[in-house]
């Protein structure tokens, strides 16, 4: 049985695909699968992945018409033959030790899920973000996911492959942001889910300036909502009502950011987050709202922004 799967979605990434794919031909574990999803591809993104599965049998290529990185991820996972699996993104490289080191953390320990650190590289450097839970119960887990405490991203985090089918998790058609989020929300709510967390970093993930966070539309934004209620359908935690009016509250806030939201849209979220905005703890953000409430949208810019 192969070890590994590795699920890569690809959409035209002709100019960073080959460090990814590079960085895994150098792993130091053997036994994996690399799954490569053209999601699509208008560039050479394509002749790419066909390039490396005709030279490695462990490399295998899907082509299938654009549908967004959620259903690329999908096709992964079906696809998937590894006792345990993990994502990767076409921007991103892994050190050569990666797969070798959670597998045998996630072996010593029986581990269903195995969290390690991960490095973020922007123009300024390389920074290792810390990823230990408060706990390692799955409820702890989640909880500090939406903290913010630990990224609610796969491609730092092995899983044991069955569970994907065991209990019917799954990617969901046109939610393409935090679509990994929503995995998370379908597993870690079982309570026999298994997590060890590795303190080591492996991941290198780039800062990416084409990246959906930076070319926020009012697609996006709707994109954001469509994610807000797949995640009011799918959590069922005590304190659900306090985790979607945080993340309702955080998407409204980043529909303003990015000036995407209409005069009526703004209005509306004004009267519906009144209690959150009330409890901010930054005065440079209540001023900036105070504005936006009295229609001074300039002023109110230079205020509310990351």
């Amino acid at each position: 049985m192969l070890k590994v799967s590795i699920i890569i979605p690809v959409y035209n990434a002709s100019d960073s695909i080959r460090k990814m794919l590079d960085s895994i031909l150098a792993q130091t574990l053997n036994e994996f699968e690399v799954l490569m999803i053209d999601d699509g591809s208008t560039d050479e993104s394509g002749r790419i992945l066909d390039e490396y599965s005709a030279k490695d049998k462990r490399f295998k290529a899907f082509h299938k018409q654009n549908e967004g990185v959620a259903m690329a991820r999908q096709l992964g996972v079906d696809n998937a033959k590894g006792e345990y699996c993990i994502h990767a993104d076409a921007d991103d490289w892994i050190d050569s030790t990666m797969l070798e080191e959670l597998y045998t953390e996630a072996k010593a320990k029986d581990a269903d899920v195995v969290i390690a650190d991960y490095f973020v590289c922007s123009k300024q450097g390389e920074t290792v973000y810390k990823q230990q839970p408060s706990e390692l119960s799955p409820e702890h887990v989640l909880q500090d996911m939406f903290d913010n405490k630990i990224f609610g991203a796969l491609w730092h985090k092995l899983v044991r492959t069955d569970l994907y089918r065991k209990y019917n998790a799954k990617f969901f058609k046109g939610i393409n942001h935090c679509e990994d989020l929503l995995i998370w929300v379908q597993l870690l709510q079982h309570q026999e889910v298994k997590v060890s967390y590795l303190p080591k970093a492996y991941y290198h993930y780039v800062v990416n300036d084409n990246s959906i966070t930076r070319h926020f539309t009012h697609e996006t934004y709707e994109m954001r909502l469509r994610f807000r209620d797949k995640l009011k359908e799918l959590l069922v935690v005590p304190n659900v009502k306090e985790i979607i009016e945080k993340v309702s509250f955080g998407i409204f806030t980043e529909g303003f950011i990015y000036d995407v939201l209409t005069e009526q849209e703004i209005k509306q979220g004004m009267c519906q987050y009144e209690s959150q905005i009330i409890s901010l703890k930054s005065l440079k953000w209540k001023i900036g709202f105070l504005m936006l409430r009295m229609g001074m949208f300039k002023c109110a810019h230079r205020l509310i922004h990351y």
